[in-house]
């Protein structure tokens, strides 16, 4: 029946952005701890472009075909006979670990879908899951950020660096951070105290004896990160490539600097902390553009340009209530 179909951006074999087509195809079914949520957009994330080529750790467990996306946001087209606190029609936002979300409905664990503040775009909310908790997790967990250290924090004008530029500010720290030249006014509206532009200048000059680094590049700009940390100071690793380069490895022994290789968690209290910042106005989120989902191999592309300030998301269905 056409209520039980969909439109979703979904691929049947691994390779470049033009393997994604958009098809209808059938709605997710939901367990008894589900929530369907009809999705009205999606953030895009590089671990996203990395499932769909084939070269994410998951993908040796992903049935093809298979639809990509893990942040959502939408309302509630219905729920599992176990979900209390939700209602139809309900605004949310969530996390899917096992993707779904460009799709015009998507099936979410209720545990990771929480309610989204009256106040706060759809798109916006579309867009922090994954991003948001990833830099909470890198700043506050792994990093352990304290008032008054000094954090670098690389390509800080991206999708999860400008979210840790805010969670660092929070936490006390002074930032510094990369980008080009271009997005050094973006970085201090953000709160980064020194924006460094990496095309013209050096960041080991720049921010010598740091106490952290968030580093989002691996290769040369790890090996680098690691010169510029002061000795028993840490670096958190969000490639997780870097965890077999021996260079790194020999570089952080040899300064005393510790790396950490962060997997992200999945944490409810982390959602809502992010929605009450969303609508408190303290957790800004910039949008960098919006594709509907018909353009979803160009918004594939723009991602691996490298050229994305904040987040690019994916428009799915519009956000008038439920029809």
């Amino acid at each position: 029946m056409e209520q039980d179909r969909m439109n979703a951006a979904l691929f049947y074999r691994f390779g470049p952005a033009d393997v994604l087509r958009v098809e209808n195809t059938a709605r997710p079914a939901i367990g008894e701890k589900d929530v369907l949520i009809r999705v009205v957009a999606a953030g895009l994330n590089p671990v996203d472009t990395k499932i769909r080529a084939g070269t994410h750790i998951s993908c040796k467990d992903l049935v093809l075909p298979a639809v990509p996306g893990k942040e959502v946001s939408g309302r509630v087209a219905a729920l599992g006979g176990q979900v209390s606190g939700l209602v139809p029609g309900d605004p949310v936002f969530a996390f899917l670990p096992s993707n779904g979300g460009f799709a015009g409905f998507a099936s979410a664990d209720a545990s990771l879908v929480v309610k989204k503040p009256e106040n706060v775009p759809f798109e916006t909310a579309a867009s922090v899951s994954l991003a948001g908790m990833t830099a909470c997790q890198a700043i506050h967990e792994h990093l352990e950020l304290a008032a008054g250290e000094h954090v670098l924090i690389q390509a800080a004008a991206g999708g999860v660096g400008h979210l840790a530029v805010q969670f660092a500010k929070m936490a006390g720290a002074r930032v510094s951070g990369t980008a080009s030249g271009d997005n050094a006014p973006f970085l201090v509206k953000m709160g980064a105290d020194q924006p460094i532009d990496y095309k013209t200048e050096k960041f080991e000059e720049k921010a010598a004896g740091v106490d952290a680094v968030l580093d989002a590049m691996g290769g040369e700009v790890l090996y680098r990160s690691i010169s510029c940390v002061k000795p028993g100071g840490r670096v958190v690793c969000l490639p997780s490539f870097t965890k077999n380069d021996p260079k790194a490895i020999a570089l952080a022994r040899e300064r005393n600097v510790r790396l950490i290789w962060p997997m992200m968690h999945p944490e409810r209290d982390q959602l809502l902390l992010i929605a009450k910042l969303l609508e408190e106005g303290k957790l800004q989120v910039e949008i960098h553009n919006k594709f509907p989902l018909e353009k979803i191999v160009e918004a594939n592309q723009a991602m691996e340009s490298h050229g994305t300030r904040g987040k690019n998301v994916i428009i799915i269905n519009e956000s008038h209530p439920l029809s």
